[in-house]
């Protein structure tokens, strides 16, 4: 699951429902941010279409996003957010900063699919590390390798809670992360902490063999 939520950040995490299962998944996960405008650092992402594909993916790559098939993955880079259209056939917007430090930490602003009792959705944010793989003439990222940031190297399948029912978060939490009531995700302490577990998680995904690339395609929307 860990492998495929990079892939599935490109076609809207709010409008697939993924945000009420992520707390599940041994994730950071926050109902705050822990980055604002400030900590934004250089260089930025390239606006335009961005790419995400499967392996073995095959695709007229100059035909408008909305027909490619659906191991292409795309986003809309624009200004501080990603837009595109889900599985469903819905528009999303996503505010996101990349965050300045080593490695590189994108913060995504999402809904929960599952509204509260006041009929309102609760914002959500979650955390990807980024290396930047390639740069266009004036500075700006146009590829990366992405992966999520975990709270710490993912616990045995066969692992369980105290209470005998299965624990999904990590038996060691990387330094500085806080976990749930439910031992399934966790929370960062301080910025400093989220960076430092965003360095760690890249080892953790997949078994070590790190995140999956992205990379820009052309400017515009589609």
């Amino acid at each position: 699951m860990r492998h495929r939520i990079v892939s599935w950040a490109f076609k809207g995490l709010a409008a697939a429902g993924l945000a009420a299962s992520l707390s599940a998944c041994n994730m950071v996960v926050t109902s705050e941010p822990t980055f604002l405008a400030e900590d934004q650092g250089m260089p930025t992402l390239r606006e335009g279409l961005w790419v995400n594909k499967e392996k073995g993916c095959k695709f007229d790559i100059k035909a408008p996003a909305t027909k490619w098939p659906e191991c292409a993955h795309w986003i809309v880079v624009k200004g501080s957010a990603m837009t595109g259209v889900s599985d469903k056939g819905e528009a999303f917007n996503l505010p996101f900063i990349l965050a300045a430090g080593d490695p590189r930490v994108l913060q995504i602003q999402l809904e929960d699919e599952k509204k509260g009792e006041d009929g309102k959705a609760a914002t959500l944010y979650l955390y990807m590390g980024l290396k930047a793989l390639k740069t266009d003439k004036e500075g700006r990222i146009t590829a990366y390798s992405g992966w999520m940031v975990q709270c710490g190297p993912p616990p045995p399948k066969d692992a369980k809670k105290p209470d005998g029912n299965p624990r999904y978060g990590t038996l060691e939490p990387s330094p500085g992360m806080i976990m749930d009531d439910e031992l399934s995700g966790c929370a960062p302490e301080s910025k400093v902490a989220l960076i430092k577990a965003a360095g760690l998680s890249e080892d953790f995904e997949d078994g070590g063999t790190g995140g999956e690339d992205s990379r820009w395609v052309r400017d515009g929307d589609q």
